[in-house]
């Protein structure tokens, strides 16, 4: 996982939709342990309440387990998706044509704009 500073969602939500995403891909299965909030805040330089919110919606929204000292962990069964791989491939297509754009010279607040009006004007 990864967050970026200059992207517009903030960093609890990129970190939401990054476990999301790998659950619904399939890179994280159902029962697989998460790091701990320190130890992921560490990795990823953020502040541990970040993650403690991150894991919080998560938690809340049916997407992973706590169990105190045993930690935490994808749930057995996370919520389902009209079509996980579907969702999956438009996520990989975004963040593809997201670095294009970075590698061509463009800001992420930039891009973050561009695609906000683009999507703002439909």
């Amino acid at each position: 996982m990864v967050v970026d500073a200059s992207a517009s969602a903030p960093p609890f939500q990129q970190i939401v939709d990054q476990v999301r995403a790998l659950v619904q891909s399939g890179d994280l299965p159902p029962g697989a342990p998460l790091p701990t909030v320190r130890q992921l805040a560490g990795d990823l330089r953020v502040a541990p309440n970040t993650v403690a919110r991150a894991y919080a919606d998560l938690q809340q929204n049916g997407w992973i387990e706590a169990d105190g000292r045993r930690g935490t962990r994808i749930a057995v069964k996370p919520p389902a998706t009209r079509d996980g791989a579907a969702h999956a491939a438009l996520h990989d297509a975004v963040a593809e044509f997201v670095h294009s754009l970075v590698r061509r010279g463009y800001s992420r607040s930039e891009i973050g704009r561009a695609l906000h009006d683009a999507v703002g004007s439909r």
